[in-house]
């Protein structure tokens, strides 16, 4: 018996079960990004002090520039960067049975576990014969 053909049949539940992970994802996706922000303007403050008014100075508009870099810097990490933190999240949920669980992650995670544990038993076992059938 396929155990993931039958997992795959019980974790998928309808339009509505897709339409909850969507928000999931979108909602992991928008805290990842406040996260990173949240960073991101730290690690400016950081880099100026004893500096004279930070990247951009202590004139009008500074902390408006600031706040700007701030926001576009996390976009920009957030949006081409595998932080962690969103996937971490939408696992969770998963695991609870918050949500319905993503199968084309599930696979790839499942086929990293099997290369893992393959690359570990060769490792202990000395051979390369072990990864390579």
């Amino acid at each position: 018996m396929d155990l993931l053909a039958l997992e795959t049949m019980s974790m998928h539940k309808g339009p509505a079960v897709d339409k909850d992970r969507q928000r999931a994802e979108s909602t992991a996706a928008q805290f990842e990004q406040m996260f990173v922000r949240t960073l991101v303007g730290s690690l400016r403050q950081t880099a100026s002090v004893g500096g004279e008014g930070g990247m951009f100075g202590s004139g009008p508009g500074a902390d408006t520039f600031a706040d700007w870099f701030d926001q576009n810097l996390a976009e920009q990490v957030s949006r081409t960067s595998d932080v962690g933190i969103k996937n971490q999240l939408l696992g969770d949920l998963e695991r609870h049975g918050e949500i319905a669980m993503d199968m084309t992650a599930h696979r790839q995670r499942l086929a990293a576990e099997r290369a893992f544990t393959a690359a570990s038993k060769a490792l202990t076992t000395g051979g390369l014969d072990v990864v390579l059938h």
